[in-house]
């Protein structure tokens, strides 16, 4: 059988030094419960994924693929309390994504 040829163009990605930055930023933010560590981490990404010309969305779904790949995350036995968290980390994502600054 012949296999269409895939036409999807290459989607801009964060570095994977960046990927690593936001894996232990998230894992630092799961083990104290504040932001204050993840803040510069989450500027930092935001402005790579802008000057990549990524999709705020493309960016969003980098963070999620991390956040459920974290051990912490899919060993929880709280799942309520990890939406919460992960929907904090997303506001604060979208809100650097779109701040002026950069």
């Amino acid at each position: 059988m012949m296999m269409a040829h895939d036409k999807t163009p290459d989607r801009p990605q964060l570095s994977a030094s960046s990927v690593d930055a936001l894996r232990t930023a998230l894992k630092q933010y799961l083990s104290s419960g504040t932001a204050d560590s993840l803040q510069p981490t989450l500027h930092d990404i935001a402005r790579e994924a802008r000057e990549r010309k990524m999709h705020a969305e493309t960016l969003l779904v980098t963070l999620k693929d991390v956040w459920y790949g974290l051990p912490q995350v899919s060993a929880s036995a709280a799942p309520t309390e990890q939406n919460r968290l992960l929907q904090r980390v997303v506001s604060l994502c979208i809100r650097e994504y779109y701040s002026a600054h950069g």
